[in-house]
């Protein structure tokens, strides 16, 4: 990555056999072609994608619903895990859901994904519950991790 800069932008309509690619890459279930299209498609749907030169490295991406936002799923290409990838991502949609006043953005994330609950810890997002068997394939509990904005914790 070092010969091209990463550039992040809003995901389009085009992108989604690109996304869907990735999702194989990354995830036991991933979504196809057609559902990250409805996804990039949604009402309230935000999703950015990450490049570096022509390549996909990664993309992420929240629905808000009601001024709180519900992230789905953050992808980067294995390759280029532990490269700031995630971190630029996950700072570009926490700085748009800041320009949306929403309340909190919040996610699932696998109890035994260590690096993924450190990167969402060092961007302020706390542990605010569990969800028993959340996951499938294999089966696990996920965290319930939140970031609140303008100090609203607990107030939901």
């Amino acid at each position: 990555m070092t010969q091209n800069k990463l550039v992040i932008r809003p995901a389009l309509p085009e992108d989604a056999a690109g996304i869907a690619a990735l999702e194989k890459q990354c995830f036991s279930a991933p979504w196809s072609e057609q559902a990250v299209a409805a996804e990039l498609a949604a009402d309230g749907a935000v999703f950015l994608t990450a490049w570096c030169g022509a390549a996909l490295s990664g993309y992420a991406g929240y629905r808000a619903v009601c001024g709180e936002g519900y992230l789905g799923n953050v992808a980067v290409a294995p390759a280029l895990r532990r490269r700031g990838v995630g971190r630029a991502l996950m700072e570009a949609l926490i700085l748009q859901a800041e320009r949306q006043n929403l309340a909190f953005l919040t996610l699932e994330v696998r109890r035994s994904n260590h690096a993924a609950i450190a990167l969402y810890s060092g961007l302020g997002f706390r542990q605010a519950g569990v969800r028993p068997g959340y996951y499938t394939a294999p089966k696990e509990d996920a965290l319930l991790l939140t970031l609140y904005f303008n100090g609203e914790e607990g107030n939901g």
